[in-house]
């Protein structure tokens, strides 16, 4: 009779677990955020903007340094999929017009409709995730795209919708006076999906957004479509974050290739189980390491290109334009605090003499 009692209440705690469990799919449409002309979230360069939620989803979100820079998650609508890159004299694509037409998708608009695990239409004006890797909150500790639940609830990542965004996905066809085409053989981009684990611990997914392939146009494969990634082996989890890694990288500035991806329809399970810590996001009032330099530091640039340097309130002090494989001349600058932006890469400096 005691095993039957038993057996009668694990049966009952399962049947209570069970019914717990809550399916959720992320859905930016019933959320809408207001956007400016250029079809991407109000709040994407505001000093205040430390995260953006919808409904039952938070997404870490950081804009820094004056309003310039940002990081993280943004809400996009424009789904532009247009090459913003130019030619120049080396028969590459420079990046600087890049930085006002970040918020495209290269499949052409959110997604409309998936029927048996695949994308079926999608429409400009539906909304879509860009992200963008902060590769330095990285390097000091911070998951810079990271993403949980408001209640913080452990939950079961069951899939997500990835598609390449257009600034990585031409340069790796083409350069962009920053990174080099990925037609070396062993090229390869990827994203690198993480589930943090209660304990601590961690599994992960490697995405293969682009790879050399000799038999591919300009020797890269890549897609442009949305595409559906199974996540149902990760188990319960506390978050997710994303990293991104290239071949084409430099060992302390790391990578030259545009860290931009897009994601869509993220799936969960939850069963209302709670984590003790809750979740943090990375703010603007976090300290940021930088690299110290003196006169001159390296730049990893296939083509070269104009190179701005900011001051910490997001002033513009100096404009330098550097040839492939040209130092930046940092002499006239007096010691402090600044910020370089070449192509993608705002690296935080301090200039020590």
């Amino acid at each position: 009779m005691a095993w039957n009692a038993a057996a009668n209440t694990s049966a009952q705690n399962l049947a209570q677990n069970v019914a717990l469990q809550t399916s959720l799919t992320l859905n930016l449409q019933a959320y809408p955020k207001d956007t400016v002309s250029g079809g991407y979230w109000t709040g994407t360069l505001n000093d205040d903007s430390t995260a953006i939620r919808f409904g039952e989803f938070v997404f870490s979100h950081s804009s820094q340094w004056g309003g310039y820079y940002w990081d993280g998650f943004t809400y996009a609508t424009n789904g532009d999929n247009n090459n913003y890159g130019y030619a120049d004299t080396t028969g590459h694509s420079g990046s600087v017009n890049w930085i006002n037409h970040q918020w495209g998708v290269m499949a052409g608009g959110g997604i409309k409709t998936i029927a048996n695990n695949a994308v079926t239409e999608v429409r400009k004006g539906i909304p879509y995730l860009i992200a963008y890797w902060g590769y330095y909150m990285e390097l000091f500790g911070e998951h810079s795209l990271q993403v949980n639940l408001a209640d913080s609830s452990l939950f079961a990542p069951q899939e997500i919708y990835i598609c390449n965004h257009p600034w990585p996905y031409y340069g790796n066809f083409y350069g962009d006076g920053f990174a080099r085409p990925l037609n070396h053989p062993g090229d390869v981009f990827k994203l690198i999906i993480h589930g943090v684990k209660a304990n601590g611990t961690e599994v992960t997914q490697d995405v293969i957004l682009a790879q050399y392939n000799a038999n591919a146009p300009y020797n890269v494969s890549q897609s442009p479509d949305w595409k559906r990634v199974n996540l149902a082996t990760f188990g319960n989890i506390k978050s997710l974050y994303f990293t991104m890694y290239s071949t084409d990288a430099d060992p302390v500035y790391g990578p030259n290739t545009a860290v931009y991806f897009c994601l869509d329809k993220l799936k969960i399970t939850k069963d209302g189980s709670a984590i003790a810590q809750k979740f943090e996001v990375v703010t603007a009032q976090k300290a940021v390491k930088t690299i110290e330099i003196t006169d001159y530091f390296p730049v990893s640039s296939y083509t070269g290109g104009d190179v701005f340097i900011y001051d910490t309130n997001g002033k513009e002090v100096l404009k330098i334009t550097v040839k492939t494989g040209e130092k930046i001349n940092l002499s006239e600058l007096p010691a402090g605090e600044y910020h370089v932006r070449h192509g993608h890469k705002t690296i935080p400096i301090t200039k020590i003499k």
